[in-house]
């Protein structure tokens, strides 16, 4: 072969089709933007594709203007081909598919015995109901490497494979050729005997039980647990392929054996039969493996969508229960939008097929990295318009548009921050958090702490429920023990685990006792927390199945749920039994609008008279209208980078700081968020603390925390004093809800690139990015966005360094610390203690903010509104609304 025929085959290898359909849309739209609308794919996600063929062809083939893009001659020559390129594909596609006997709607699984059990059974359940145009196959293999094999050879779709961590190993990323890894969860390895194990807790090292025999063998994780403490085999000791088979034997008092929690769903222990979590503790992970080329296929992604959803029933032990309980609590702050159908043709469709021509010329400017953040627009615009006063008319309607979709309304079940939007309209709780963050009186007219842990609450005598049924203490008690069952609310139970007894303590009177004190309890209370109180009646005439298209809710509030159809709307009529004053709005229609694109076209067309969270990149487009206008707001959020330090090169605190060092706050704040939102300095956000010092007292104590400036010549010393001075190769998740924050990592990728660093940006569904969101994932840098609804101070810190935090991070006198301000009652002295925690892990900098948020709601310019704070949505929002004069 001579060089010029060489040449040729080496950009054959280089081209794709998926990069041939980017330019032929940027040549087609005369923008990134416009492209990534034209192929319903992200303007990040475009930018990648051209930037990887740019690289591999070693030219330039698109060139940026501030506000469009247009195609180099070498771009436009692979643009004028790419159709026939891409109809010749799509046919050879079209007729193997026939060949193979395949389907567009089907997906193959595969995995060992145990995988079928505990993921693949239940998932193909729910893919069955939500997903009934989808043809689902299973097979069974022989372990996790015949499941891998059987995706590679073209034999299943997906392969879920199981592999054990031991304690303090610092482990990468392992994946075979060819294969995406997704990370499904973790759990922890259990040890069940009937040795007499004499110890304080729930918890045993595993060297307390090696001189027992030892069941082991492929249907049991006990030859990694003899691997980590270096355990030689026992004559004694038996091996099994099966689960059951292994447990059956340790209940017989033939051994000890080591298997996943999940392999004690449904099994009841005999007497005489313990389980044990271990000290240290170790985790087997669950993942799916699919081919890297096929992981954009629509009927793949819906199956990775309910396989990152699904988690196992943990093991019934105090320890894993309670970390448990806490991640669901927080993993549950963040919405869920996965589709209710199969259809190719909606999100996760593949590109579609490239066409000729030319269309109009979009002006959106596309975000490429730190040094083209100028791109996105300017600062914040001018100042919002100003509203009316109150006409005190009757409004005898208003549709509201909610960026996202529910499938219960019970925020116990579902605890979304829309859903406490939602949920928040017709019941109440105990308490509720005024504009400042304080704790006023709600269905409790007052309260008294006579020690550190007992709480007793004076209900008002005058509530109703919205069925005429007058609320009782019974009510409340039974209300508040559903939020604290983690099967009735999986989202509350981990917030109230403090909770010892509930109980009716006298007409009128409930009093809640604590096994140990809690300084945010007060705040739980509301329904900014955990406290949505219900009828019991109502709760047990529905078996439960509270918050459905059945049975709605019930509350105490000032408006009554009529009708709710899931992905669709939810309707409320004012009721008449609201103790209040009658507020001006009659009926209430809330719009699940998932789509950016239509939620503005229903406000271009009048439709519209509220909009939650307006997107960032579509603030200017709504100012713009005439009969609207956009109200900003600090909302408690976070957002910030995290690492791993288990997991290399993360386990390097130079390799961190590095990053660090490159983190443009201000750019992000100014370019990105178009000035709505403020540089983080801490992980607590300065609302957060406004109840117990001013907002300007808030933001100097939180700027004592450690600060790792960005610092161009810092990060590159920093890298050179690192174990991978050379650089290295990387991976950062983004959830496709968050755009905002995929421009971030892509801005954070250019200037590591330019130190040899390669950080490859992968947008996900919310459901997967939320899976790796645990210590046990693969990914050692990653991206924490995290929406409060409490505004306590210390509900961040203790989900970000914690225990069970996502980092995997331990610091015993944070540990102390976070112990400390969680029973504090004094509220300057609690954060004190936080400001010392977060000062601790920013000097090992785990944890690096990046920007406290602002959230963006819509009105129509004659709604008004009398108050909109942090805290507003999060109580009886709707008594606030009223008729706006003309301006």
């Amino acid at each position: 072969m001579d060089d010029v025929q060489a040449e040729i085959e080496a950009l054959t290898r280089a081209l794709d089709v998926h990069s041939l359909r980017i330019l032929v849309a940027i040549d087609q739209t005369g923008s990134i933007s416009g492209a990534a609308r034209t192929l319903g794919y992200t303007q990040p996600t475009i930018t990648q594709h051209v930037q990887r063929l740019e690289s591999r062809l070693g030219t330039t083939l698109v060139t940026r203007a501030a506000r469009s893009a247009r195609l180099t001659p070498a771009g436009a020559l692979l643009a004028e081909h790419a159709p026939r390129i891409d109809a010749s594909l799509t046919a050879a596609a079209t007729e193997l598919s026939r060949l193979l006997g395949r389907r567009a709607g089907a997906v193959r699984l595969v995995g060992p015995p145990e995988a079928i059990t505990v993921i693949l059974a239940p998932v193909t359940s729910w893919l069955a109901t939500h997903f009934p145009g989808l043809e689902v196959g299973v097979t069974e293999s022989t372990d996790s490497e015949h499941a891998v094999s059987s995706v590679q050879g073209g034999r299943a779709d997906l392969a879920i494979v199981f592999d054990i961590i031991g304690p303090g190993r610092h482990r990468g990323s392992h994946r075979a050729a060819s294969t995406r890894s997704t990370f499904l969860f973790a759990e922890e390895i259990v040890a069940v005997t009937t040795a007499a194990v004499n110890t304080d807790g729930d918890r045993v090292t595993p060297q307390r039980l090696s001189a027992q025999p030892w069941i082991t063998g492929s249907g049991t994780c006990s030859d990694a647990v003899a691997a980590a403490i270096a355990r030689p085999a026992d004559a004694r000791d038996a091996a099994v392929s099966r689960t059951d088979a292994a447990l059956s034997l340790a209940s017989c008092d033939r051994g000890t054996v080591f298997v996943a929690e999940s392999s004690l769903q449904g099994i009841e222990l005999p007497t005489g039969v313990r389980a044990f979590a271990l000290e240290p503790p170790m985790t087997r992970r669950a993942s799916a493996v699919t081919l890297a080329d096929a992981a954009a296929s629509p009927t793949i992604g819906i199956a990775l969508r309910g396989l990152v959803s699904h988690r196992p029933a943990p093991a019934d032990i105090d320890e894993v229960l309670t970390a448990r309980r806490r991640s669901d609590s927080h993993r549950a702050r963040f919405p869920s939008s996965s589709p209710r159908f199969l259809n190719p043709t909606e999100e996760s469709a593949p590109m579609p097929l490239l066409t000729s021509g030319r269309a109009g010329r979009a002006t959106t400017a596309a975000v490429v990295g730190a040094l083209a953040l100028s791109a996105c627009g300017g600062t914040a615009t001018d100042a919002p318009k100003s509203v009316g006063a109150d006409t005190g008319e009757q409004i005898a309607e208003i549709t509201v548009a909610l960026p996202g979709s529910l499938s219960n309304l019970y925020v116990g079940q579902e605890s979304g921050i829309l859903n406490y939007y939602v949920a928040s309209i017709t019941q109440e709780g105990l308490v509720s958090i005024d504009d400042s963050g304080r704790v006023q009186p709600a269905l409790a007219e007052s309260w008294e702490q006579p020690d550190d842990t007992t709480y007793v609450f004076d209900l008002r005598d005058d509530v109703q429920f919205q069925d005429g049924t007058p609320m009782t203490a019974e009510d409340v008690v039974f209300s508040l023990e559903q939020a604290r069952n983690e099967t009735a609310s999986p989202g509350f139970s981990g917030l109230l685990a403090s909770v010892d007894t509930i109980e009716q303590s006298g007409d009128g009177k409930v009093t809640i006792r604590l096994s140990k004190p809690d300084a945010a309890f007060t705040k739980n209370m509301s329904t900014a927390g955990t406290a949505f109180i219900t009828s019991k009646a109502f709760w047990e005439r529905h078996n439960g199945a509270v918050g459905t298209p059945g049975a709605l809710l019930l509350g105490t509030g000032p408006y009554q749920v009529t009708e709710f159809v899931p992905d669709s709307h939810v309707s409320f009529r004012r009721a008449d039994t609201w103790r209040g004053e009658a507020p001006a709005v009659q009926n209430i229609r809330v719009n699940f609008v998932p789509d950016e694109s239509t939620r503005l076209v229903a406000a271009q067309s009048g439709d519209l008279d509220m909009a939650f969270n307006v997107p960032l990149a579509q603030t200017s487009q709504w100012e713009k209208l005439q009969t609207m206008r956009v109200d900003y707001v600090n909302d408690l959020s976070y957002v910030g980078l995290y690492f791993n330090p288990n997991i290399a090169p993360f386990d390097d605190p130079k390799v961190r700081e590095t990053f660090a060092h490159l983190v443009d706050r201000s750019a992000y704040v100014d370019k990105l968020l178009r000035g709505h939102g403020e540089p983080a300095t801490a992980i607590m956000t300065p609302e957060s603390l406004v109840s117990t010092v001013s907002a300007d007292q808030a933001r100097s104590e939180l700027a004592t925390v450690p600060q790792w400036d960005y610092n161009l010549d810092a990060a590159r010393a920093a890298l050179a004093a690192s174990n991978h001075a050379n650089g290295f190769t990387t991976e950062i998740l983004t959830p496709n809800t968050g755009p905002q924050l995929g421009k971030a990592a892509q801005a954070l990728a250019q200037q590591l690139g330019d130190l040899g660093i390669v950080l490859t940006v992968r947008e996900v569904p919310i459901e997967e990015w939320l899976a790796s969101l645990d210590a046990s994932s693969d990914h050692g840098v990653g991206l924490m966005w995290y929406f409060s609804t409490s505004g306590d101070p210390a509900e961040l810190p203790n989900y970000l360094l914690g225990a069970g935090n996502p980092s995997g991070y331990s610091n015993p006198a944070i540990t102390d610390l976070l112990d400390r301000a969680n029973a504090e009652a004094d509220p300057d002295a609690r954060i004190d203690l936080l400001l010392q925690a977060e000062t601790l892990q920013a000097r090992d900098a785990i944890n690096v903010p990046l920007w406290w948020g602002q959230s963006a709601t819509a009105f129509a310019d004659d709604l008004g509104i009398r108050t909109n704070s942090p805290y507003t949505f999060v109580s009886s929002w709707p008594t606030q609304l009223y008729r706006a004069a003309p301006k």
